[in-house]
C-alpha cells in the first residue's frame, strides 16, 4: 500500500531524537519550558516538534489529553511510551517506513541505505537526519530498549540497532487501530493488507494481537479470521482513543 517514494517529511527535528530528560525538564519547567529550560536553540525548536509528533501538544502548543497523562504520571510510566510510539508512528514518516522494515537488526548505515533505496529522490543529509531522529528517539527513550523497538549499541564504529519487538498493551492496540481506521477512512480492513497493524508497529507477532483484541472488552471492533471491521457509535468514541482522553479518569 505505502509509496515511500513520495513520503514527506522525513526529517523534521533539527536532526535530534527525542530525549527522556527532555521531557523530564518539560514537566518541572511546564508551562514556561521555553524560557528556563536548558537547551540550545535548535535543541528547543526539535522538542516543539517532537511535543506535536508524539501527540503530547496540539499543532497550537496546547497540551492534549495524552499530554495530561504524561504530567500525571510522569516519564517512568511505560504505557505511556506505548502510546507514544503509536503516535510517532502515524505521525513521522521515517518511523512508519522503519516499523515496517519489520524486526530485524541493522547497522545505521545500513539504514541509510535501505531509506535511500526507498525513497532516491533524498539527499545525503536528509537521509542522515532522518536515521538520526529516529534511532535518536531509540537510543534515549525507553521506546528503544524497554519497548523493544531499537536498542541501540556500538560496534567499533558503528551504531547497531536490534529491533525484537514488544507485545503491546490493550490500549496501545486500540489506539493504534482507530488511527488506522481513520487514516484508511474505511469501516471494514482485510487482515491481509499491507497496513501499519499494531503488530508492524511494535514489531510482535500478529496472533498474539488478534487474541488480546478478542478479549478486550471494547464496543467499536468486530473481528473475523479475514477482517476487522469497525462498529458501534463510531465518531465520539474513535476521537477519545485518538487524543487519549479515554484513559483520563
Amino acid at each position: 500500500m505505502y509509496n515511500w517514494a513520495l513520503m514527506k517529511g522525513l526529517a523534521r527535528h533539527q536532526h535530534f531524537g527525542l530525549r527522556k530528560e527532555w521531557l523530564d525538564d518539560y514537566l518541572q519547567y511546564w508551562p514556561e519550558w521555553e524560557a528556563n529550560i536548558s537547551l540550545g536553540n535548535r535543541q528547543v525548536d526539535s522538542l516543539k516538534v517532537w511535543l506535536k509528533t508524539t501527540g503530547l501538544e496540539n499543532k497550537y502548543g496546547k497540551v492534549t489529553p495524552l499530554g495530561q497523562l504524561l504530567r500525571k504520571y510522569g516519564t517512568n510510566w511505560l504505557k505511556l511510551w506505548e502510546l507514544i510510539w503509536v503516535k510517532v508512528v502515524f505521525n513521522f514518516p521515517t518511523a512508519r517506513w522503519y516499523v515496517h522494515l519489520r524486526a530485524s537488526k541493522w547497522t545505521t548505515t545500513e539504514l541509510k541505505v535501505l531509506l535511500k533505496k526507498d525513497v532516491p529522490r533524498l539527499s545525503e543529509r536528509t537521509i542522515s537526519n532522518a536515521i538520526q531522529e529516529i534511532i535518536g528517539l531509540c537510543e534515549r527513550t525507553p521506546i528503544g530498549d524497554e519497548l523493544g523497538q531499537g536498542e541501540v549499541r556500538y560496534d567499533r564504529r558503528n551504531r547497531v540497532v536490534w529491533r525484537r519487538g514488544f507485545e503491546p498493551c490493550d490500549e496501545a492496540i486500540m489506539m493504534a487501530l482507530v488511527h488506522l481506521f481513520q487514516e484508511t477512512k474505511s469501516e471494514k480492513l482485510s487482515l491481509q493488507s499491507d497496513l501499519s497493524w499494531p503488530w508492524i508497529i511494535f514489531g510482535c507477532k500478529r496472533e498474539k494481537v488478534l487474541e488480546k483484541l478478542l478479549y478486550i472488552r471494547q464496543n467499536l471492533f468486530s473481528i473475523t479470521e479475514e477482517s476487522i471491521s469497525l462498529i458501534g457509535e463510531k465518531g465520539e468514541e474513535e476521537e477519545k482513543w485518538l487524543s487519549g482522553s479515554i484513559l483520563i479518569t
